[in-house]
Formats: structure tokens, C-alpha cells, sequence
């Protein structure tokens, strides 16, 4: 009799319970995985909707690439190489466009040209950008612009040996830049209306420099790597 209680039912092994608990567990998560998909769909969340409703890139825009000539090149370059202690050469040049005056002067940042492209005192807001790269060192340069009445416009990559020119189809000036770079730190800063320079004075890889929810355009800006 003893042996009769110690005796173990087959139907009831270990390895038995697992596969049945675990094949159980299994048609459980799939089950509230298809409920909640079915929400999240009806809710508009699910991940197709999700890619879907991407913000919209700003309206007007405005945004021309083109290679550099062989002058531009030179320039650059040569900027690059007037660098102190920079083995890699890089360099960015940058030049501005004032409402009812034109383009002002292109520098570039090794600083041999100090300065700033724009104007102060004469309240008169910038309204095109460009900025040339060049090939030496291979520098990653991104910027992104932010306009007075359509808001942050979309980051843009300026390829080593080329050009872009920033602009709006409705002459919206610019109020603030963002500069970004992953193998160069910057320092940069602009000329804000109403208010004068503003800059953090500080090296970095990722700053915005000019103002954002003030209604004040920029006036003139500077670059250093």
C-alpha cells in the first residue's frame, strides 16, 4: 500500500505540465497582442498610422544644391588649411543676404577674415543664407532654419565640395540657425533685432544661435570651428 501512494501518474509528468502551461501562455499573449492591435487600429495608433501622420516639412521652403566652383573650392579649402594646429583641414564658409541690400560679405571659419556676415544697425532682417563645405577632412555639416512666420523648416546635410542656399517662396526672414556636426565642435552667434549679439560662447557640435518665439529676425551672424 505504501507503494501504491508513491507510485507517480504518468498522464501528470513534469515535462507534461510545462508544455501545457507554456502553450497555454502562448494563445494568451497572442490573443490580448490581436486585441490590442485592434484598439490601437480603431484608435488611429497603430504603427502604420503612426508612420503615416510624419510632420510635413515647412510650406515654401526653399532649398538650392549645387557643387562648388573652383574658385569657391579654393576658397574653402584654402580656409582649411589656414586653421591653426587643424590637421584635417575643414572649413565652412557662410554668407548672407539682407532685405533691400543684397548679399554681404562671404567669410569663412578659419578667422583669418574676423567679422560677421549681415548687418547691425540698420534693421534690416536676413532672408538667404548659403554655406559652402570643403573636401578637406570631410567635415559633416548640417543646418536647419528657423522662419519668422512658418516655423523650423526641415535639418539639411552640406556635402564635402558643396553649396546651399537657403531661402522662403514668401521672403520670410530668418529668426534662428541651428548648426550641427559630428567630427567638428563650432561656436557661433548672431545678431538678434532689437536685442544685439547672442552666442553661448561655447564650443559645441549642436547649437541654435538667433531667437525662436520673440518675433525678431536675425540680422547678421558668425561661425568658428
Amino acid at each position: 500500500m505504501v507503494a501504491q501512494h508513491f507510485v507517480p501518474v504518468q498522464s501528470h509528468t513534469p515535462d507534461r505540465y510545462f508544455n501545457r502551461d507554456w502553450s497555454t501562455t502562448v494563445r494568451n499573449r497572442s490573443q490580448i497582442a490581436v486585441s490590442l492591435l485592434a484598439a490601437l487600429t480603431i484608435l488611429g495608433m497603430s504603427p502604420a498610422s503612426q508612420a503615416a501622420d510624419a510632420p510635413a516639412p515647412v510650406t515654401g521652403e526653399v532649398v538650392k544644391v549645387t557643387k562648388l566652383t573652383p574658385e569657391q573650392l579654393r576658397k574653402v579649402n584654402a580656409a582649411g588649411a589656414q586653421r591653426s594646429g587643424a590637421a584635417e583641414g575643414r572649413a565652412v564658409c557662410f554668407q548672407a543676404h539682407v532685405r533691400n541690400k543684397g548679399w554681404s560679405a562671404t567669410l569663412c571659419t578659419d578667422g583669418t577674415t574676423p567679422g560677421f556676415t549681415g548687418t547691425v544697425g540698420e534693421n534690416k532682417p536676413i532672408d538667404r543664407i548659403k554655406f559652402y563645405v570643403g573636401t578637406t577632412g570631410a567635415m559633416n555639416f548640417n543646418v536647419q532654419a528657423h522662419w519668422a512666420e512658418t516655423g523650423t523648416g526641415a535639418e539639411r546635410h552640406i556635402a564635402p565640395g558643396g553649396s546651399f542656399e537657403f531661402s522662403h517662396n514668401g521672403g520670410q526672414p530668418i529668426q534662428a540657425l541651428r548648426f550641427r556636426s559630428t567630427n567638428e565642435s563650432m561656436k557661433a552667434a548672431a545678431h538678434v533685432q532689437g536685442v544685439g549679439w547672442k552666442g553661448t560662447d561655447q564650443w559645441s557640435y549642436d547649437q541654435w544661435i538667433g531667437s525662436i518665439g520673440e518675433n525678431r529676425w536675425m540680422e547678421a551672424f558668425w561661425i568658428a570651428i
